[in-house]
């Protein structure tokens, strides 16, 4: 009965999975090479000095976007998105807004710390620095993250366009994210996929962990 219920979030959980898996395995390592040799030619480095691509104008939008999945934005943000859903009496929405964005973040951070080459990791170290550039915290945050909007701004009570609207419109954020940590030469096509594919794999498992009823489950 489970799986039937909930055969197209297995599906996309599995299929997730499975690119972070090849991604963990380097499947993506020569895609990574061709696409930073093909921005390398097209655009050139800033300036002798970085790696970044393209000129100043163009490094400073990249960042920009890319910002949007930042650790202080996704602070804001979920804090603005949080308190929305309580004052509309949404508790429930609320709750499962904080338990995606919260143990997301969990999530990244014990993925990060496991391949991190740093020699010591404390709390100081987790706010300042990058743990591990494997996988892309920022698209898997902002994967899980503008979902997790779109899921709980979402309900029956709309208008289907409006759904649809919602989850095309973090679909497109999502997307100009993980395309400007590569396009910024923060990360690795392969790091980037690996952070979509991880992202996806959490949302996906959480949405089926909320919709269990726990209540006829500790009973029984």
């Amino acid at each position: 009965m489970f799986f039937k219920s909930h055969k197209n979030l297995i599906s996309i959980f599995v299929s997730s999975f499975i690119v972070y898996l090849l991604s963990c395995f380097g499947l993506f390592d020569e895609l990574s090479a061709v696409v930073a040799n093909t921005l390398y030619h097209t655009f050139g480095y800033t300036n002798k000095w970085s790696h970044t691509f393209g000129p100043a104008w163009f490094v400073g939008m990249v960042g920009n976007i890319s910002a949007l999945g930042s650790k202080e934005l996704v602070m804001i943000i979920s804090s603005f998105i949080y308190f929305y859903l309580k004052l509309s009496k949404r508790k429930k929405e609320a709750k499962n807004y904080l338990f995606l964005v919260g143990t997301g973040i969990v999530l990244i951070l014990a993925v990060k710390t496991i391949t991190s080459n740093l020699a010591e990791i404390n709390f100081n170290t987790i706010l300042t620095e990058s743990l591990s550039n494997f996988p892309s915290g920022h698209t898997f945050i902002a994967t899980v993250m503008y979902l997790a909007m779109a899921r709980c701004l979402s309900s029956s009570r709309k208008e289907p366009l409006v759904n649809k609207y919602l989850f095309l419109s973090a679909v497109i954020i999502i997307v100009m994210v993980g395309v400007s940590r590569f396009m910024g030469n923060g990360h690795t096509v392969t790091e980037v996929i690996a952070g979509w594919s991880l992202g996806l794999c959490w949302f996906t498992f959480a949405q089926m962990f909320l919709r269990i009823d726990h209540k006829k489950v500790f009973n029984k």
